[in-house]
């Protein structure tokens, strides 16, 4: 059983900086977490979301551990950053997956 981090990204304010930012400096920043499997990206067609990310790991103790690493306090730092210059909220879901 694997477990995700999944981030749910609002609308933002300034599209094309966000797009920029997003996969120029925040998706390399996720790239860097310790104990990363895979990471998922992707665009909304429908629904209250403009953009998406799942960030899988093998188990929930290496899922913490990434966020408690220095490369995870950079990547929350940056995600603070985003929501704050491009007006993007980031709803985070935690997600454990069924086996099977």
């Amino acid at each position: 059983m694997s477990i995700s981090v999944v981030a749910l990204w609002k609308t933002p304010s300034d599209i094309e900086g966000f797009e920029e930012h997003y996969f120029s400096t925040h998706i390399p920043l996720v790239r860097q977490l310790p104990g990363l499997e895979e990471v998922l990206t992707g665009k909304a067609t429908s629904g209250p979301y403009y953009r998406m990310a799942e960030l899988r790991f093998a188990r929930a103790e290496d899922l913490a551990g990434a966020f408690g690493s220095e490369a995870g306090q950079q990547l929350m730092a940056d995600t603070n950053h985003i929501q704050e210059t491009y007006g993007a909220s980031a709803d985070l879901l935690t997600l454990e997956r069924d086996a099977g």
